[in-house]
């Protein structure tokens, strides 16, 4: 496999977990899209720890793992260059996840 692309996936699981140990409930109203363009009185009215807790912080720890068990399944199954096309095209999945989960934790 290419050192290139193990460094990039090493990447990617890095961020993942650095986002979801930099945001806490004091710095979200700057850094957590939406939340930060919230007006006051909904930001007041929505839980941000149990936002936080529950849904966020497990989303982005459990996300660390999925690019490299994603193209590492890819590849037994695909040839080199197929999996990479492919693996580049599903790490968008678990986001349309998290955005759609997301919405639903706002009602």
């Amino acid at each position: 496999m290419d050192t290139t692309l193990l460094f990039t996936t090493g990447l990617m699981s890095l961020s993942y977990l650095v986002v979801a140990f930099v945001i806490t409930p004091a710095n979200a109203r700057y850094l957590l899209a939406g939340y930060n363009t919230m007006t006051e009185e909904r930001r007041q009215a929505f839980d941000i720890d149990r936002y936080l807790t529950i849904f966020f912080k497990p989303f982005f720890k459990k996300l660390t793992l999925f690019p490299p068990l994603s193209l590492l399944v890819l590849t037994a199954f695909l040839e080199a260059k197929d999996a990479i096309i492919a693996w580049s095209i599903i790490q968008s999945l678990p986001f349309a996840w998290f955005l759609w989960r997301s919405y639903a934790f706002q009602r």
